[in-house]
């Protein structure tokens, strides 16, 4: 019977925990500021809920279906507004774009460790009412980065929408003309304006937290 081989693992070294930790400390500061932004300015937060609808948002970070967690969507629109639709780097190879020469990629938030299975969820739910509390650590997360929107690539052949293509082969700053369809919303469901305000008014509770912790 074959064995499956175990992938090999770098080891983490005293410098990446720092660079980890620097860049959770800068997420949640742009979190902290566009939250504070659109809790001041209702039309930002208009704006906020048009763009989790052209990014394609869920509730349920845990979810396999497609799109961006809530938080997630906050946090790519902290980091660059418009914002209209985004995607790995592969993603766009796929979809006949490249990443535009000189642009710098967004980071999200991604999960570390397993996903629990919802039988695991129901028993902790019924320990949890009985009196019972688990030794185990919450979820954690690490910042990721390699993200980009629409308006960060060019095509890398013919675009379909506005026939816009590249001078050669290793051309990546031929753009499409900011009318070209492949720039407009996506459409899709706003998320709820009361679940917007919750999410908003975490990142202040959290940041608060933070300072708390640090004295």
């Amino acid at each position: 019977m074959a064995t499956k081989k175990r992938g090999r693992h770098r080891p983490v070294t005293p410098a990446m925990k720092d660079r980890s930790a620097a860049s959770r400390t800068a997420a949640r500061e742009a979190l902290h500021a566009y939250a504070v932004l659109c809790l001041n300015d209702p039309a930002e937060l208009e704006q906020f809920r048009d763009i989790a609808a052209s990014l394609g948002w869920k509730l349920d970070p845990a979810s396999a279906d497609p799109g961006y967690s809530l938080q997630n969507a906050l946090l790519l629109a902290a980091q660059r507004r418009p914002l209209t639709y985004c995607g790995g780097f592969n993603f766009w190879i796929s979809q006949g774009r490249c990443v535009a020469e000189g642009q710098t990629s967004l980071v999200t938030f991604r999960r570390i460790g397993r996903k629990k299975s919802d039988e695991e969820k129901v028993r902790e739910k019924e320990l949890a009412e009985e009196g019972w509390q688990s030794s185990k650590r919450g979820p954690r997360y690490y910042v990721k980065k390699g993200t980009y929107d629409v308006a960060q690539t060019v095509p890398r052949e013919r675009c379909p929408h506005c026939s816009t293509a590249p001078a050669g082969e290793d051309d990546r700053t031929t753009q499409c003309p900011p009318d070209c369809a492949v720039f407009a919303p996506r459409p899709g469901s706003k998320p709820p304006r009361v679940i917007v305000v919750e999410l908003l008014q975490a990142q202040l509770l959290d940041a608060d937290e933070d300072e708390v912790g640090e004295e």
